[in-house]
């Protein structure tokens, strides 16, 4: 906001509603906040405004790129300018915040090139404009590097591999099961946490939706009852994953979908298809004043929140760790540090891939063709990462199918390598043998 007119700041406005719309509100937080230091950084150092300054260069974004090692420094010295020279510093926590927020900035830029650099704003040729554009996005490429070893992504890769896995095994995903199923009147479930009856049906159907289709926080939060849709013949069942339309959403920090790319059409097992159903015609209380399937049990009922479903992973957390503490055992190299939404994500990706994959190459594995069944096996992979792709509402330019895959082919030269050692180790015994006989 500019605190002189009270009105938004023009740039960010227009960034805000033609990017970042559809962007989880935490992404949103984190990159107007970012901007505002920016905004801040540029109004000490110039003495008047981004939006100014950049309006009367004749939306020139290079006045914006060169700023950018200024910017971080202004971030490293508490937000306060200085122009002496200083080589950048060690990591530690908030050097990699800080340059987390430049490259949030340089997003920002980047919309400015592709937004302002157009024969609508400057006086040029379609030709000069588009070389001028590339150049700066060039520009931008590299600045974007240079802080980009900053950031947490080797220290996220290292705590990957020394802290467990970001996904379960099948017997860990039957663990949870066993907390969450629900009590009945003839069996008790001592194991889970939550007061019987709507509580536990409903945070049940959340796992079981979350782990079987790997819906996020966002996602699952949006669901309206509206979204459970059968077909004309009745023999399958869908989840639509949208925006509600024509709904006031009452949470203070209401969800929303990470990108355009998270609309989308889900088929739903039957079983859980007649869940939902049983727990928004009989348990899910008539009275509720919104259409959101998940409720509080407190009145006024309002919509279920992020931090609800947080809490909700924590309590199964605690009880994971007490009932299996083989799971969570740090000496264990697929241990699992904490059950998270994440982890439920993570999950269903990794053993999604793995099926889609055997999906894509079976009917191949008949071929006597080595170079054939090779090439189609690379294929199939391929496919079955554009299909996760899709399932998973991930943009064309998401790195996470690739990373699912990685782990999947991993194993599979694992298992390759782990064959070729045994049959070397039993060519080795017999050898020893007739070297041993032959004495």
């Amino acid at each position: 906001m500019d605190v002189t007119i009270c009105l938004p700041a023009l740039y960010p406005l227009r960034y805000v509603v033609d990017h970042l719309e559809y962007r989880s509100p935490s992404t949103q937080s984190a990159s107007l906040q970012a901007i505002k230091f920016f905004y801040d950084f540029w109004f000490i150092k110039h003495r008047t405004t981004f939006c100014y300054s950049f309006y009367f260069s004749g939306h020139d974004p290079a006045i914006a790129i060169h700023e950018m090692t200024d910017f971080f420094q202004y971030l490293e010295n508490g937000r306060l300018v200085s122009f002496a020279p200083r080589a950048l510093p060690f990591k530690h926590s908030s050097c990699m915040t800080n340059a987390s927020r430049v490259r949030a900035v340089i997003r920002f830029i980047g919309y400015l090139i592709a937004t302002y650099v157009s024969p609508y704003y400057r006086n040029e040729t379609p030709k000069e404009l588009s070389r001028y554009a590339s150049r700066l996005n060039t520009r931008l490429l590299i600045c974007k590097d240079e802080f980009k070893t900053l950031e947490r992504s080797n220290q996220r890769y290292y705590s990957r591999v020394t802290q467990g896995f970001q996904s379960m095994t099948g017997d860990m995903v039957e663990n949870v099961y066993r907390i969450v199923v629900p009590s009945s009147k003839h069996k008790n479930n001592f194991l889970n946490p939550f007061p019987s009856g709507f509580i536990q049906f409903r945070n049940y159907l959340i796992m079981r939706l979350m782990l079987n289709y790997g819906l996020r926080v966002g996602e699952l939060l949006l669901l309206e009852c509206v979204s459970v849709k059968a077909s004309i013949k009745g023999d399958k069942f869908s989840l639509i994953i949208s925006m509600p339309r024509n709904m006031t959403d009452p949470r203070i920090h209401a969800p929303s979908l990470k990108n355009e790319y998270s609309h989308r059409v889900l088929e739903l097992d039957k079983v859980d298809y007649e869940f939902l159903m049983i727990y928004m015609q009989k348990i899910r209380k008539k009275s509720t004043t919104h259409n959101f399937i998940f409720a509080s049990s407190q009145n006024p009922e309002s919509p279920l929140s992020y931090n609800a479903v947080h809490l909700i992973f924590s309590e199964v957390d605690k009880v994971f760790s007490l009932n299996y503490p083989e799971c969570k055992s740090a000496e264990r190299f697929d241990a699992l540090m904490k059950f998270t939404p994440h982890i439920t994500r993570h999950t269903w990706a990794y053993l999604t891939i793995k099926k889609l994959y055997h999906l894509k190459n079976k009917r191949f594995n008949g071929s006597g063709n080595n170079l054939a069944k090779n090439s189609l096996s690379m294929g199939g992979m391929d496919e079955a990462k554009e299909a996760l792709r899709l399932l998973g509402g991930w943009s064309i330019k998401s790195q996470m199918p690739d990373l699912y895959a990685k782990r999947f082919l991993s194993e599979q030269a694992n298992a390759a390598n782990i064959q070729r050692l045994l049959q070397h180790d039993s060519d080795f015994d017999c050898l020893i043998k007739e070297l041993l006989n032959g004495d």
